[in-house]
């Protein structure tokens, strides 16, 4: 029985009615697979999609949880639309986020074609050079690909453009919410603008391209109306399934640390982490699991120490990792043992957090707190996808036991406190609102580039009209696009031609024929790590000789460092070290912060605590209630030394950190507080001096540091960066906010 196809059939004769007539709008060779692949029915979210494809001309969104058949419920219309076809260009676009998932849904949407002459083709780095040339040569069907797979072609194929996509009739964006707030998903917004200058007659006289994009979980669905169509959102078809019901299993396991020993190879420390892990194992076996975890670093420690407890236990469970540094050959056999059916888990990083098929996982489990709502809840959709199962989710976190001298901060167990912030917004059915980029001139140079390379030179004003005038970057007027030329025309980024045409400077050339130059987000310059000459995965800061390295799930020792050929050579050993990875964290949205201090003040017990994650926050609360930082916003923490509790997210506080700058005081930042460097009434002078001030978004941004966060941030300059930051990055209003709640003023909107 396919993941989309229902249990059993459901429904009142209104309901098979319903069904019965979506059913009759597919294309029969649609139908005919369906009966061949065994489906009785079709879930309501199918039928409203078929309705909405089918018997309407606009874009829509589908939102429905993990594994209720989003895939079938866009492709069972597209493909009955464009079944008839025939070749002479692509038909419908697949875009996923992970190459991963452009594999697994490759396989799906191959199997919905049995009975049509739709071909599927799918373009990424992994696929052979032959299968590419079949598609250049009769484009017709389906197309599977990633955004920066999509960029190689306006890149490298710009000639063949036309022939692709001149009836490109859909484009299907899953996992939608991974793009909605982040410069990739502003460039495949771009991207997607111009793929529809390409549009044919035949696809305007249809109303132009369509737009259906896929996503179990999405905060705020105006915003991602607006992604899909910025001019005429409210347009944009909204279809949405409900909760399916199911029960939740729902434990955080809390953990008393020792202070970490200086020495990394102290067994000590080690010891702490491998009876967590000993716990993780009682958990996971006998049963497919997935356990996620903040950093590589955890996937790997945790999953080396799961698999040798296992051992000492002689337990038949396997352990396996799969995260971003890895080789494809060790992530694809890691999806293809959990898909196996054994009873395997894997310790993994985001990676498997989109909707891969790896089969069916009993548990879903999280090391550390986590850091958002959306994401806990995409995790947790990963368990129990057959009818009658639970969700299943653990969250297992570790807190330093404080010493007699240590800081507020070491006392608050803020690990525990956020995942119980987040668990309390869950049931609160809360979730973060996205905040698309604005003013990213990174991205927007990053295109300026693409654009030449695609049309081998355009005038200033062309460019303009195609990425700002009519494409994702509105926000950017004409005045500041010529500033943004001249920035790159001095780098040697651009040159212009006596005819007027911009071209490619040198610097310009060399980036574009970097094979990094696809992805919009930075990529490091990489070592390969090879064992017999078999590549392992990545890392982007090398050890050295001799040091032991864990990876892959297996310990190794560093046989040799080849810095020219950025290669790590390496052979099996007993040594135990945590890898180090480059990367950390995403922003924390205020909103989790807000509550964090709720849960530190209110006496309500959580019955998702165990006995320990219990103990922990009671003696949080009563560490917070000794120096009262819920209810005083600034607390001394010595002569020279203050606390300001804020309470708020990521940018807000670097806001914050930008406006004391300006009046010459640093700041440490520590997630819930800043600390100062001043004595309490110097820094309650400071707060109110602040707080009535009408801040310049310039002045402020001057104060940011660092000021280059985005791939292409180094080209602009630092007048153009602190435009970007000031315009598109700083949050001066919630920073007002944050002030006027310290000194008890009302808060004035900033400008």
């Amino acid at each position: 029985m396919s993941d989309a196809q229902p249990d059993k059939q459901e429904g009142d004769a209104r309901g098979h009615e319903a069904v019965g007539a979506a059913f009759d709008l597919l294309h029969p060779g649609v139908q005919k697979q369906l009966w061949r692949m065994g489906w009785k029915s079709l879930r309501p979210l199918q039928v409203r999609a078929i309705h909405a494809i089918l018997e309407g001309r606009g874009h829509a969104i589908f939102s429905a949880a993990t594994a209720s058949g989003k895939t079938e419920a866009a492709f069972l219309p597209i493909l009955s639309r464009i079944a008839d076809a025939g070749d002479g260009s692509v038909r419908a676009v697949y875009v996923g986020p992970l190459k991963a998932l452009i594999n697994d849904q490759f396989r799906r949407v191959e199997d919905l074609c049995g009975y049509l002459d739709v071909p599927v083709h799918r373009w990424h780095g992994d696929v052979g050079a032959s299968h590419k040339s079949r598609l250049l040569a009769q484009p017709a069907g389906v197309l599977l690909i990633t955004p920066e797979s999509l960029e190689s072609l306006f890149v490298n194929r710009s000639a063949n453009l036309g022939g692709l996509f001149g009836a490109l009739a859909f484009v299907v964006i899953d996992e939608l919410h991974s793009f909605l707030d982040n410069e990739r998903g502003l460039h495949l917004r771009s991207l997607l603008s111009r793929l529809a200058r390409l549009s044919g007659d035949e696809v305007r006289q249809q109303g132009g391209l369509r737009i259906v994009g896929l996503s179990a979980t999405i905060g705020e669905p105006e915003l991602a109306r607006q992604f899909v169509d910025s001019d005429r959102p409210g347009e944009v078809r909204w279809i949405e399934e409900k909760s399916d019901g199911k029960e939740i299993k729902y434990r955080i396991h809390g953990y008393r640390v020792a202070p970490a020993p200086a020495d990394e190879d102290d067994p000590e420390g080690g010891a702490q982490r491998a009876e967590i892990a000993r716990q993780i194992v009682s958990h996971c076996k006998g049963q497919a699991n997935l356990i996620f975890a903040n950093s590589k670093a955890d996937v790997e420690e945790y999953a080396d120490l799961a698999r040798r407890s296992a051992e000492e236990q002689h337990l038949g469970d396997v352990f396996l990792v799969h995260h971003g540094s890895l080789s494809v050959e060790i992530r694809e056999d890691a999806e293809a043992t959990m898909k196996s059916a054994r009873t395997a888990t894997a310790f993994c990083s985001s990676t498997l957090e989109m909707g891969i098929d790896i089969g069916s996982v009993r548990m879903v489990g999280q090391i550390g707190p986590p850091g958002s709502v959306s994401s806990t809840l995409q995790r947790m959709g990963r368990s129990g996808r057959h009818g009658g199962e639970p969700r299943i989710m653990r969250v297992y976190v570790e807190c330093d036991e404080p010493s007699a001298d240590a800081s507020i901060f070491h006392r608050l167990h803020l690990p525990l406190v956020q995942a119980a912030a987040v668990s309390e917004l869950m049931l609160e059915h809360w979730m973060e609102p996205c905040q698309p980029p604005a003013c990213d001139l990174s991205t927007l140079s990053h295109q300026v580039m693409s654009v030449i390379a695609e049309t081998a030179g355009a005038p200033a004003s062309e460019i303009h009209l195609r990425l700002c005038g009519k494409g994702a970057f509105g926000d950017v007027d004409a005045k500041l696009f010529a500033a943004l030329l001249r920035r790159l025309g001095q780098a040697d980024v651009i040159e212009q031609m006596p005819g007027g045409d911009l071209v490619l400077g040198l610097l310009g050339e060399r980036l574009r024929r970097d094979r990094g130059f696809y992805a919009v987000f930075p990529t490091a310059r990489e070592y390969t790590i090879l064992h017999a000459g078999q590549p392992l995965g990545t890392l982007e800061v090398a050890p050295q000789q001799g040091d032991c390295l864990l990876f892959a799930g297996k310990r190794w020792r560093v046989e040799r460092v080849d810095d020219e050929r950025r290669e790590i050579h390496v052979a099996p050993a007993r040594g135990y070290k945590r890898p180090s990875f480059a990367g950390g964290l995403g922003d924390v949205h205020p909103m989790i912060r807000r509550k964090m201090r709720q849960v530190l003040t209110e006496d309500k017990a959580y019955a998702y605590l165990d006995e320990q994650a219990a103990s922990l926050l009671a003696d949080a609360r009563a560490a917070a209630r000794s120096a009262d930082i819920c209810r005083q916003g600034v607390v001394a923490l010595g002569p020279r030394k203050t606390a300001v509790f804020t309470w708020t997210g990521t940018r807000v506080q670097a806001t914050l950190q930008a406006m004391l700058a300006g009046c010459g005081v640093a700041s440490q930042d520590e997630g819930i507080a800043l600390v100062l460097g001043v004595s309490e009434d110097e820094a309650r002078s400071r707060i109110k001096e602040i707080a009535r001030q009408e801040h310049n978004p310039l002045e402020v941004a001057q104060m940011v540091q660092p000021k280059e966060r985005r791939k292409y941030d180094w080209l602009l300059g630092e007048d153009l960066l602190n435009i970007s930051l000031a315009r598109g990055w700083l949050d001066l209003d919630g920073a007002a906010a944050v002030l006027a709640e310290l000194t008890g003023r009302k808060a004035n909107p900033q400008t």
